[in-house]
């Protein structure tokens, strides 16, 4: 695989959002792995605002406020994680911001926004801001058990070609998740998702790989694990370019202003 096809493929969001270091350990500890949970798919909802930089105060400041009623729904079970990030590098979109919740049904997205917007009004900021919502459906996904803090958001995003979303599933499951495990254990990366839309407001058969860096600097780490994996496996890139069409492909990359994860 081409590394410029590694770096892309290896998603803040949500995403979409959808961006210190994570807490929960000390920078030079060994991270833990949480088991491969494909057998438990996740939903996340993820909201995207093109938000006035005059009102960005506002906005983050209400992402912070809501911190402590988000961190009561991980701890309950109603989520299994949260964040809210500012974009990092801006596109013709014109997004600004992103925040997500991530659930194991849609009823615990639907509880939990109800149980935020009735802890913590909305400021006035959002009601002027360009608005765009995603349901994103992940059976593929992992993360550092009880990770929080702050830290950097990749989104990668694909549309598959007709008939190969099985092949792509497979072979990023089979080639490429072992190596986000690896990363998670070694620190470098906080946790990943390989995202379908459950709900399709965009591309039916348009995929995103995410995931959540503790820092800058860890992304120059996972360019190095990247390469190496390349070395590994020459014939992967050819293989998973055959599934997609790679002309449509962006990335998103933001600063994850605060998350938290079961």
């Amino acid at each position: 695989m081409t590394r410029k096809t590694l770096h892309a493929l290896a998603l803040v969001c949500a995403l979409t959002a959808v961006v210190s270091v994570a807490g929960g350990r000390p920078a030079h500890a060994p991270a833990q792995a949480q088991a491969p949970a494909a057998e438990q798919p996740v939903y996340t909802y993820v909201a995207l605002w093109d938000v006035p930089r005059t009102d960005w105060g506002d906005i983050e400041k209400y992402y912070k406020d809501a911190r402590p009623a988000l961190d009561k729904l991980v701890a309950s079970g109603t989520l299994v994680g949260y964040g809210n990030a500012r974009v990092w590098v801006h596109d013709a979109s014109g997004f600004t911001h992103a925040n997500w919740i991530t659930a194991t049904s849609f009823a615990g997205i639907h509880d939990a926004l109800d149980a935020i917007h009735g802890a913590l009004p909305q400021p006035a900021a959002f009601s002027k801001a360009k608005h765009v919502d995603e349901v994103l459906r992940s059976s593929i996904h992992g993360g550092k058990a009880g990770a929080s803090g702050t830290g950097m958001l990749w989104v990668a995003q694909y549309s598959l070609r007709q008939g190969q979303m099985d092949e792509f599933t497979q072979l990023f499951d089979s080639q490429i998740r072992p190596l986000f495990e690896e990363q998670i254990a070694a620190g470098t990366i906080v946790s990943y998702w390989l995202n379908f839309h459950a709900v399709h407001t965009a591309d039916p058969i348009g995929v995103s790989i995410v995931y959540l860096l503790p820092n800058a600097a860890a992304i120059d780490k996972f360019q190095a694990a990247l390469a190496a994996n390349e070395a590994k496996n020459p014939e992967l890139g050819s293989a998973m370019l055959a599934t997609m069409e790679y002309g449509s492909h962006r990335d998103s990359v933001f600063e994850v202003l605060s998350f938290g994860q079961k």
